[in-house]
């Protein structure tokens, strides 16, 4: 081949590499959790999206995550007339929320949050969810969160950094992993799926429930109960147990973890977890997150609830 030759094919190289540049950010998960260490060794090649109640320019945060406010990750909607908040946002608002962040639709996103309790872990699985439900696959969880990262003294900052603009479309949904309320309602008569409550057993049994967005004490007919919190290990870093004890632990509460199931809450957040565990963790495709959780379901004071009952 003489000199003339090779000159053309590397500039036709060239040409196309300034056409269609290699995304720095093509980089698969390894699967649904990743660990502190190896977030480490690849901090370049993922986005962090760091899910805060009330976060602060000055926030310790790891270094170059992005923070994602609570408030932010869920929004008021009206389903069949219905107004109801703490609900999946509509797909331009999380678009943009995205796209805040730097995220772009190659991007491989880790998703953290405090993790010092049940209430602050699962903010992270309820993004997470969320980006699963809007198509983008690309995703794990920090185990053990930031509280893990800090102790560990990896790389942190306080100091906020702009991403830059993403560009990130939703170009699909994943309607199966998502219940509606007319879902529930026909699972209630048809007895087609478990229905799993993943809130404390208190709420469960009707003793006590969340006035300011639920409005009656107890349970969705037929519901097993299954708090979320007891499959984060004790301490305060919360990490997850392993598959095996949590598959022993959901049949010990009478429910098969391999079975058709939709987990609730009061508003659709510790409920996520719950998903996150028996979706992502033990392989369940089968498992959808009931958004409107007891908040929609008690919207209507005619729909059935069971008190003082464990199912």
């Amino acid at each position: 081949m003489n000199l003339s030759k090779i000159a053309i094919q590397i500039s036709l190289i060239l040409f196309c590499l300034i056409l269609f540049p290699l995304s720095a950010t093509a980089f698969d998960a390894p699967g649904p959790v990743v660990e502190t260490d190896w977030l480490e060794s690849n901090l370049q090649n993922v986005i962090v999206l760091d899910v805060r109640k009330k976060p602060q320019q000055d926030t310790q945060r790891i270094a170059g995550a992005s923070l994602i406010p609570w408030t932010k990750v869920r929004a008021k909607k009206k389903e069949n007339g219905v107004d109801l908040i703490k609900m999946l946002p509509e797909k331009q608002a999380f678009e943009k929320l995205m796209q805040n962040a730097g995220v772009n639709n190659d991007s491989m996103i880790v998703v953290t949050s405090e993790s010092t309790n049940e209430a602050n872990t699962f903010f992270g699985t309820r993004l997470y969810w969320q980006l699963k439900y809007f198509g983008h696959d690309n995703v794990a969880l920090l185990n053990g969160g930031n509280v893990k990262w800090f102790k560990e003294k990896r790389a942190s900052s306080n100091k906020s950094t702009d991403p830059g603009k993403g560009i990130f479309k939703v170009s699909k949904v994943n309607g199966d992993i998502l219940a509606t309320t007319k879902d529930i309602e026909k699972t209630v008569k048809d007895k087609n799926a478990t229905l799993i409550d993943a809130r404390s057993e208190d709420m469960y049994l009707g003793l006590f429930y969340k006035k300011k967005y639920v409005y009656g004490a107890g349970h969705i007919p037929g519901a097993k109960s299954a708090d979320g919190n007891i499959f984060l290990k004790h301490g305060e870093i919360k990490t997850f147990y392993d598959p095996e004890k949590i598959k022993a632990a959901l049949m010990a509460k009478g429910i098969d973890p391999e079975s058709k199931s939709i987990t609730y809450c009061n508003s659709g957040h510790l409920a996520s977890g719950l998903w996150f565990i028996e979706h992502e963790l033990l392989g369940n495709n089968d498992v959808a997150l009931y958004d409107g959780s007891m908040h929609a379901w008690t919207k209507n004071s005619e729909r059935p609830l069971v008190s003082m009952k464990v199912e």
